[in-house]
């Protein structure tokens, strides 16, 4: 049985979901938090295998939670959700620790994979080592390989390595793909703000 730690300030979708995982035969709701503190409360006072934070909280911002979390459960999962579309939240949430970024509107069942560890295709989130973030990077304002390759000062073999490993991560078979997804994941500003 996973414990799971719920925390959104939309009492009717919060409501909805803990009744929905605690229906799963795996799964148990433990505890319901509406804020930043009440959130911190309830993760001191109960145990818990999987933490679902909103990042939207009336009392600050929920990447703030799921920092304070991974430190204080370093083992647990950590499932980002957001109504928000904001180029590089993904990535932020990544880097303060979340496992799994995911759009508020999904179906229950990519929330349910997620917890259960099959992570959903779309929205997982990938670990692009910093190389591969900035050829991402160049890639989604447009760069060739070989223009690539004299900004970052690397081979053009080099570039076109980090590429197929870009690739790979994100499950994708094209550049273009690659970028398209590295945009949808947040993983990289948009490519007019390279301009």
């Amino acid at each position: 049985m996973r414990a799971v730690l719920l925390v959104d300030d939309h009492r009717v979708f919060a409501d909805a979901l803990a009744f929905a995982l605690d229906a799963q035969p795996d799964l148990r709701c433990v505890a319901v938090a509406g804020s930043v503190r009440g959130a911190l409360d309830a993760a001191a006072g109960c145990a818990f295998d999987v933490a679902i934070v909103d990042l939207n909280l009336p009392d600050g911002g929920g990447l703030t939670v799921v920092g304070r979390l991974r430190s204080l459960r370093p083992d647990a999962l950590l499932i980002v959700l957001t109504g928000h579309d904001q180029p590089g939240l993904a990535e932020r949430a990544r880097r303060v620790g979340a496992d799994v970024f995911l759009p508020k509107d999904d179906a229950l069942r990519s929330v349910l994979d997620a917890i259960r560890g099959a992570e959903p295709s779309s929205e997982a989130l990938p670990r692009l080592s910093p190389r591969e973030r900035e050829v991402l990077a160049l890639l989604a304002a447009g760069r060739p390989a070989t223009r690539i390759a004299s900004e970052l000062e690397l081979s053009v073999h080099t570039v076109r390595d980090h590429l197929k490993s870009i690739r790979s991560k994100l499950g994708v078979q094209s550049q273009l793909d690659a970028v398209l997804a590295a945009d949808r994941l947040g993983l990289v500003a948009r490519a007019d703000r390279f301009r």
